[in-house]
């Protein structure tokens, strides 16, 4: 590479993307993000050997540095960043000594001001986007960063101890045995190494782990940390999230009001949390908002309504278009549409009256059978037959039985078991047995709320002891 004239951008890129053994795919992709490689025409890039002074073309400023520090393995090599390369947004090391470097850099709207000049919005960043990346050599490196800026760290090979200050930082631990101790900000932490130590700090901090999350056993300590031993050893604190593969995670709370919560994820949706959506309750918890107003806000979720949704959809098809394997988009729209608003008679009567459920060429009494099945979840009886079919032989219309049948007492009933069952299901990992689910059936129609219900059950020691993906941890005793 030449250093004394600015490199192409598309060359850079080319050449960032095409070197794994230095460079990750997602630390290339990051830097030519950074630097605008997409769009950019050309690139002041600097060679150092961390003695003599850079190699850049004249009269730029560098915005990447290749820098290859002489060492041998295991020596202890110390490295000052020169004035004119503190203004760089990357930094590629290469070395087999362990290097100690430290970048006081500037803050996060200083960088801003360099990478978009002129845009006021870019000055208050307040992303994971970021400001400087910087990755290490083959050695067991120190790396310290002090400033406000969102620092992306790889480290690479070796023992390294990564350390930054305020902002929004992206710390890939790497090989080795490491210790990362992020300051404020939101980080995101990767671990790859084989015994590692985090201190998260302040913000909002996930570390994410190798493989599945059963693959480990954890232990809650009581300063605020965690540790785990599977694919990986690791001591965390501070830490609000941890990541696996899969989506899988674990919700750090701190409070038990955080961690009742954050069980609901399980035991209403169904699913493990995300970290954007357990920031925020978590958040909300922490500001007093009732366990039962979160309950009620997931009850609201589209997401909840159109899983609520979709088996009723499915049966539907089944019943009244005799398709025993609908496809998928077609489910996902009409639950979509009732978790939009519209409601189950709506939707029945609209299958009823479609040109699928005419070209069916059901009889009225395969047509009443299908309702029972869709909406009451069970065989029709005789009397309910015969009084439906004579209602149709009379005038009424089959849309004016799906709404009738749908709107029952009985089905209102079918819809509050199902609810049960799948609050048991969720979050106690059985089946409803009968007494539980008569009583609590029973409850919602007597004017408890879906949402009381479901924080009784998710509530509740069993339920407690049930879902292992939320953690209580807590401060020093």
């Amino acid at each position: 590479m030449q250093y004394d004239q600015p490199y192409s951008a598309s060359e850079l890129k080319g050449s960032l993307a095409n070197n794994p053994t230095l460079l990750s795919s997602t630390t290339a992709a990051a830097i030519s993000t950074l630097l605008a490689l997409d769009t950019a025409e050309s690139v002041s890039v600097a060679s150092w050997d961390g003695v003599t002074a850079p190699v850049s073309p004249e009269g730029t400023a560098p915005a990447l540095v290749s820098a290859t520090i002489a060492g041998a393995a295991g020596e202890n090599v110390a490295v000052a960043i020169p004035a004119e390369l503190s203004t760089a947004q990357a930094f590629i090391f290469e070395s087999e000594a362990n290097l100690v470097v430290s970048f006081d850099a500037p803050s996060a709207s200083t960088f801003a001001a360099f990478a978009v000049e002129g845009d006021v919005a870019a000055a208050a960043v307040t992303d994971s986007t970021p400001d400087l990346i910087v990755t290490s050599g083959d050695g067991s490196d120190t790396l310290i960063f002090t400033g406000e800026q969102n620092v992306y760290v790889d480290g690479r090979e070796g023992n390294d101890t990564v350390i930054t200050a305020g902002g929004n930082d992206t710390i890939y631990g790497g090989a080795g045995n490491n210790v990362i101790i992020s300051g404020a900000g939101d980080d995101q932490i990767f671990l790859a190494g084989t015994s590692d130590v985090v201190n998260a700090g302040d913000g909002y901090d996930v570390v994410t782990l190798q493989g599945s999350r059963d693959a480990y056993d954890f232990v809650a300590g009581n300063s605020f940390n965690v540790d785990g031993t599977g694919l990986q050893t690791a001591s965390i604190t501070n830490a609000e999230f941890l990541a696996f593969d899969n989506n899988e995670s674990i919700a750090l709370a701190t409070s038990e009001d955080q961690a009742a919560a954050l069980r609901l994820y399980q035991g209403i949706l169904g699913r493990d949390a995300d970290a954007a959506g357990a920031k925020i309750w978590a958040g909300a918890a922490d500001q007093g908002v009732a366990t039962g107003s979160i309950a009620q806000a997931f009850l609201n979720s589209f997401e909840f309504k159109a899983d609520a949704s979709e088996a009723f959809v499915t049966s539907l098809y089944q019943n009244l278009l005799e398709r025993t394997a609908p496809e998928a988009t077609d489910v996902d729209y009409w639950s979509n549409v009732l978790a939009s608003g519209a409601s189950r008679a709506d939707v029945a009567a609209t299958f009823a009256l479609s040109p699928d459920a005419i070209a069916a060429d059901q009889t009225n009494s395969e047509y009443v059978e299908g309702l029972y099945q869709s909406a009451l979840g069970r065989a029709s009886d005789a009397e309910g037959l015969n009084s439906w079919v004579t209602a149709l032989f009379n005038g009424a219309s089959r849309g004016d039985i799906a709404q009738s049948i749908v709107n029952s007492t009985e089905a209102a009933t079918k819809v509050n078991a199902d609810f049960i069952d799948s609050l048991y299901s969720n979050a106690l990992d059985r089946p409803a047995d009968a007494e539980g689910k008569a009583f609590w059936v029973d409850s919602l129609a007597q004017g408890v709320t879906q949402a009381e219900v479901a924080v009784a059950i998710v509530g509740s020691p069993e339920a407690v002891d049930t879902i292992d993906n939320v953690i209580v941890i807590h401060g020093q005793v």
